[in-house]
């Protein structure tokens, strides 16, 4: 990742500045009360020994002087200064983890909304298809109904042409002929007009064989229109399905590359709290050391062994009753609860992944660790790991199914990646009560409990309290 190098590279640097001042500032001390002392100068290419002599210390440049001369207030301003500056910065950064985290939840749920359509789209086209199908065995149907009617109207024409041939060449030679053989003049006129009504049928009959026709061939345009129109809402279906994939191919991109920010920023953000510390611990030896300084002031003004020792014992007196008389009690409480802490997946102490830095086992997961990971079966039990409260019991797409529950005095616990969760919010738990079930939801590569221990705000190693085997 591009964001790394330079990262890692700041904290080096500072580090490495600091390991500097300490060495210089001990080797001018150590200068004091020997002839001769090396003191070593470390730069990014190489190590350079340097040797001065007592007496000239006195006469070496500004710019050792100001170090050997600087007051303590100056130091510990100085210090205080630089603590402030990496708060700032831790600050800084924890903003835009909080952004870049509220950047990928917004995509995320924009991902949910073209899942949906996605989904809805799929229906539809499903339906279309249906549509498609139904007007493809229509048209086949009048397709063959329509050879049919052709065929019947053919048939019917060939016989009315017959007809009509016969009585064109025969027709006198008939009438004369149904005359002769007639009984009386009424029988000879019923049969002239029997001939005449099946001339009329004939002639409706290819009327209505003609008009048959013609409707199904008006049916068979109306539903070849209806057929391409149908193909053309599915090709347009289609089109809007390939560029919503795409569209959601490129957004799944994006979280890779939000998820990628944050570990890097997540990196810095500890980087950062690390170098904290050391700058506290730094302010610490500016105090110790200043503290050290005056008492060493202190005990050269004092002469009589006796007095230093009546005010030894004094001094000694005084911390003693200054203590708190109910701290080392809470903490003695508090460690022992934590010391009555029950592995939470019973028969399972197989480990996949501890507490702290790591590689991302997959895309969306988090660089920095802040639990265990415990291998399980799918749908085995979680046990709570001691009696509380349920203050969360909900899901979300990087935890899934997850648990916190508040044991008090600071103390909470997490069950993440859960395949089904057996309590509530607001219910009170037992320790070792089943409360969820082993699975692989959220950001998952399988079935298996993410184990969180939390105290006082922070996520703490939960094997520093909690034994495995």
């Amino acid at each position: 990742m591009k964001l790394k190098k330079p990262i890692k590279k700041q904290g080096v640097m500072q580090k490495r500045k600091q390991r500097e001042y300490r060495m210089l500032t001990c080797g001018l001390v150590m200068a004091l009360s020997v002839p001769f002392v090396s003191i070593g100068f470390r730069n990014q290419n190489h190590i350079t020994a340097m040797a001065f002599s007592t007496p000239k210390l006195a006469t070496m440049g500004g710019g050792y002087s100001i170090l050997f001369n600087k007051s303590y207030e100056d130091k510990l301003k100085e210090a205080q200064q630089k603590k402030e500056e990496l708060s700032q910065k831790k600050k800084d950064t924890e903003k835009k983890l909080a952004d870049l985290e509220k950047n990928k939840n917004d995509i995320l749920k924009y991902i949910e909304q073209l899942d949906m359509q996605l989904n809805e789209l799929t229906l539809h086209l499903e339906e279309l298809e249906n549509q498609i199908a139904d007007a493809k065995t229509e048209l086949e149907k009048t397709r063959a109904d329509l050879i049919v009617a052709k065929e019947t109207e053919a048939k019917q024409y060939e016989t009315m042409k017959k007809r009509v041939q016969y009585l064109y060449e025969n027709g006198s030679e008939d009438v004369l002929d149904v005359f002769l053989s007639s009984g009386s003049i009424v029988e000879f006129l019923n049969q002239v007009e029997y001939s005449q009504k099946i001339t009329e049928y004939d002639d409706n009959l290819l009327k209505r064989y003609t008009e048959t026709k013609e409707e199904i061939i008006r049916q068979e345009a109306y539903q070849q229109a209806k057929l391409e129109e149908l193909e053309a809402l599915e090709e347009s279906a289609l089109y809007e399905q390939d560029t919503l994939l795409t569209l959601s191919a490129e957004k799944g991109k994006e979280i890779v590359r939000y998820t990628e920010a944050i570990g890097a920023n997540e990196e810095l953000f500890a980087e950062y709290s690390n170098e904290i510390a050391n700058q506290e611990k730094n302010i610490d030896d500016i105090k110790e050391e200043e503290r050290k300084r005056v008492e060493e002031q202190e005990r050269k003004r004092i002469e009589e062994e006796a007095r230093i020792k009546r005010e030894e014992e004094a001094r000694k007196k005084l911390e003693l009753e200054n203590q708190s008389p109910n701290a080392s009690s809470v903490e003695k409480t508090d460690n022992k609860e934590l010391s009555q802490m029950i592995w939470p997946l019973p028969g399972d102490p197989n480990i996949y992944s501890r507490f702290g830095y790591r590689n991302a086992p997959t895309a969306g997961a988090s660089t920095y660790h802040r639990g265990v990971d415990i291998g399980g079966a799918m749908g085995a039990n979680i046990v709570a790991s001691l009696a509380g409260r349920v203050v969360t019991a909900t899901y979300s797409t990087s935890s899934g199914n997850y648990i916190t529950i508040d044991h008090g005095n600071g103390v909470q616990t997490s069950y993440l990646h859960c395949s089904k969760l057996l309590v509530s919010v607001g219910d009170t738990i037992m320790q070792g009560q089943v409360i969820a079930k082993v699975g692989s939801t959220g950001i998952s590569t399988g079935p298996h409990l993410h184990f969180s221990l939390i105290l006082n705000g922070t996520y703490v190693d939960p094997l520093q309290y909690i034994s495995y085997n």
